[in-house]
């Protein structure tokens, strides 16, 4: 090798795609050059190594046990680049860690993440879902949204979204009936709950009428399940402005009563005590509040219409 000369980084890597390949033709159009280009640039670098690397015959090219001596260490530095490249790549990527409530992840966080990651593509989000009510948030997190009350210690806790709850059915659930449906059309085989008959007993202690069991039914433990059943005709069940909203705008549910009450839990943003909010997290942050701004807007206009 001719010590006033470095091997160029690009014929180094003409070379590695000819020798796996077996051909000048094929590494010209894995490179995107022209096979006169290759021969030119494997050329040039066996002036510089000073020895042959290939064997070069009348419709085939063969490696000299140099060449392939070269090759293997090209390969090695090629991957150990490449490895490099993607660790620093990730590394530059910040991951905020969230945990949050299954049903709010499922029905309206995660429809909306794909626009929060097309325009922050080097905000990676880590998501933990959590079942059950007023669970406490997880110890190792960068932020949380918990479904409950409020009343968590050693944490920051801003609340979110406030929900109220309403009976919603497919549209059609009630064809049998002549006239609009009442709450007395309701049976004790219709009920759909959601981890606990709490609302359907809250139901039928606030309204006028009403003849159904609260405590009848089927139970289910998460809100997802409950709205599917609802929507494919199974029963009614216990709609909230979160996560009912997308089977609201679709139509595959409807509000059968005009009649709501206001829960007592809400969703709540949480924060670490100590942990500073970092830029990517304040990022994300911004954007989720703006689009509880965007779902208060549209709720209001629901039940306006």
């Amino acid at each position: 090798m001719q010590e006033s000369k470095v091997p160029n980084l690009n014929a180094l890597r003409v070379f590695e795609s000819a020798a796996r390949l077996g051909s000048f033709t094929s590494a010209a159009a894995e490179v995107g050059l022209t096979q006169p280009s290759v021969s030119k640039q494997i050329a040039d670098l066996e002036f510089v190594l000073g020895q042959q690397l290939f064997h070069r015959y009348h419709k085939r090219i063969e490696l000299t046990p140099f060449g392939q001596e070269i090759a293997q260490i090209v390969r090695d530095n090629l991957f150990q680049l490449q490895a490099g490249l993607h660790a620093a790549k990730t590394k530059s990527s910040h991951q905020i860690k969230i945990a949050a409530d299954a049903d709010f992840v499922n029905l309206w966080l995660f429809p909306r993440l794909s626009e929060f990651e097309k325009d922050n593509p080097r905000i990676r989000l880590s998501i933990t879902a959590i079942i059950g009510l007023n669970s406490p948030p997880p110890t190792d997190f960068d932020c949380a949204i918990i479904w409950g009350r409020g009343n968590w210690s050693e944490v920051m806790v801003e609340h979110l979204i406030e929900n109220a709850v309403f009976p919603v059915s497919s549209p059609k659930f009630f064809d049998f009936l002549q006239n609009p449906p009442t709450i007395n059309d309701v049976t004790d085989g219709m009920l759909i709950h959601d981890q606990s008959t709490y609302w359907w007993s809250a139901f039928l202690s606030n309204i006028n009428g009403g003849v159904f069991s609260p405590a009848a039914g089927r139970i289910y433990n998460l809100s997802s399940l409950c709205l599917e059943a609802a929507s494919r005709g199974d029963g009614l069940t216990i709609g909230d402005e979160v996560t009912a909203r997308s089977y609201l705008e679709s139509g595959q549910l409807i509000c059968q009563f005009d009649a709501k009450l206001r829960s007592p839990d809400s969703y709540y943003l949480i924060l670490p005590p100590t942990r500073s909010i970092q830029k990517d997290l304040q990022v994300f942050l911004e954007w989720l509040k703006d689009e509880v701004s965007r779902h208060r807007s549209w709720y209001k206009s629901f039940w306006a219409d």
